[in-house]
């Protein structure tokens, strides 16, 4: 099976400034992060489930602390939270995880 490739960095660069432009034209010149966010949400420019897999991951992270590095426990607490079962809390951490690094989004030439 073939691997998914990243967009071109051309059209990440694209993106990017139309983004920008529209940020301007909305925000004017110093859109907050939760301006921008909200944009990008409010536009389906990040899908829900994205959304919900990187909070989850997040909420994961500050939650292994508090349950004491219990697993476990924290996995019951996002999949109650978040609505899903428990195997699908872990799968969600343990393979969007990956997900977020630049090398998954971004190929290099």
């Amino acid at each position: 099976m073939a691997k998914k490739q990243g967009n071109k960095p051309e059209v990440v660069y694209e993106y990017i400034e139309t983004l920008s432009q529209e940020l301007y034209k909305r925000f004017g010149d110093n859109p907050t992060t939760k301006d921008v966010l909200g944009h990008l949400v409010e536009r389906g420019m990040v899908e829900k489930k994205r959304l919900r897999n990187y909070m989850m991951i997040a909420d994961f992270d500050k939650n292994l602390k508090h349950n004491d590095g219990n697993r476990t426990v924290t996995f019951i607490d996002l999949s109650i939270k978040y609505d899903v079962s428990v195997s699908q809390a872990q799968n969600i951490v343990y393979r969007d995880r990956i997900k977020s690094k630049m090398s998954s989004n971004i190929s290099v030439a």
